[in-house]
């Protein structure tokens, strides 16, 4: 996907000619997106279906934005796991939209909780360890869909560590306008994991 400004906008906004910017496939990105004045364009795939995102950089609600409220830290949730490699294994994962899309697996990771063991399945992101997770706090002090997660790579015996008090919220926690995968059912854990960030303080 190729994106060239309208020679009319060139003028107005005294911008300096430029050769068409490819914006899609993502990793030939040069910034991320096309930026003008306040906006932002970049193109995203989604399953099987494209889909041009636009933002407003300088929006009334990024001025009134709150901190995201966390838990305090606490290094009981920095727990040890060990990970299991998968090759060639893809997953579907369906979104807040109800798409499905084909996610492939790094591994598993087992981490034990009150003296049983969870496997987790981890994904691939952007050459990242990736947890997509929900727990107990749910809709009672975190986001009802679930948190995120990157977890370290394993040493040579498939050791590592998890550390919940970096459990972070989905970008759906804040705009309407996401596209937020949700955990699967084998990530969907019986436990209350009371770490990581909270429910954000605004709403869309």
């Amino acid at each position: 996907v190729w994106f060239t400004f309208h020679p009319k906008v060139m003028k107005k906004s005294r911008l300096q000619p430029q050769a068409e910017t490819l914006q899609y496939p993502v990793e030939n990105y040069t910034k991320g997106g096309v930026y003008f004045e306040r906006w932002k364009w970049s193109v995203i795939k989604r399953a099987d279906q494209y889909a041009v995102r636009l933002r407003d950089l300088k929006h009334p609600a990024l001025e009134k934005f709150e901190p995201i409220p966390t838990y305090a830290y606490d290094s009981a949730w920095k727990m040890e796991a060990f990970f299991e490699p998968r090759y060639n294994q893809f997953i579907s994962i369906t979104n807040v939209l109800g798409q499905v899309i084909e996610w492939r697996v790094m591994g598993l990771l087992r981490v034990n909780f009150n003296g049983k063991t969870s496997e987790l399945i981890t994904l691939e992101d952007e050459g990242k360890l990736f947890l997509i997770f929900s727990d107990d706090t749910n809709g009672k002090g975190t986001y009802p869909s679930g948190r995120y997660l990157y977890v370290p790579y394993p040493d040579k015996s498939g050791k590592t560590q998890v550390d919940f008090n970096f459990a972070y919220n989905p970008p759906c926690a804040f705009t309407a306008f996401a596209t937020c995968p949700i955990p699967p059912k084998e990530n969907r854990l019986d436990v209350a994991i009371s770490a990581g960030e909270k429910y954000p303080l605004i709403s869309h």
